[in-house]
């Protein structure tokens, strides 16, 4: 399930919101396959969900990048190119306003990814138990 920054209103205006995050997904997605002359953008950056606000006055996107390692170059350069790809998203949608971006790194994919090659391998996720941590101040007390 995606996380969502804002509130979930189920109403009428939830078909027309999905409506406009897809046409915003496939804006983003359509300029940065044309390329934004931005030399911070670089590898494979894939736009995984766009979030909208009811009032359609904010967008969170959220994107991934492969190799990873260039993840926060390519977010400052996302970031820094905000006014143009609001642009692009008011030429290709028929939005009268268009809401402002923010960017976010999302790693649910390769997090995904990593848990289905741990099953795939028969091991289980590190999950940190109480056996694992640390013995604290009172438990070293009570010894």
């Amino acid at each position: 399930m995606k996380p969502n920054h804002f509130n979930d209103d189920s109403g009428s205006g939830s078909t027309r919101i999905a409506r406009v995050e897809s046409s915003i997904r496939k804006a983003i997605q359509s300029s940065l396959s044309r390329g934004l002359g931005d030399p911070r953008i670089r590898g494979l950056v894939s736009v995984t969900d766009v979030d909208v606000s009811p009032d359609l006055a904010g967008a969170v996107v959220r994107f991934s990048v492969v190799p990873d390692k260039y993840e926060a170059r390519v977010l400052r350069g996302l970031q820094s190119a905000s006014g143009r790809l609001r642009g692009d998203v008011g030429h290709h949608t028929r939005l009268r306003k268009v809401p402002r971006l923010t960017f976010e790194i999302d790693r649910s994919i390769k997090r995904q990814a990593e848990l289905e090659a741990l099953v795939r391998d028969g091991q289980e996720p590190a999950v940190p138990d109480s056996t694992d941590r640390a013995p604290s101040t009172t438990d070293k007390e009570a010894n």
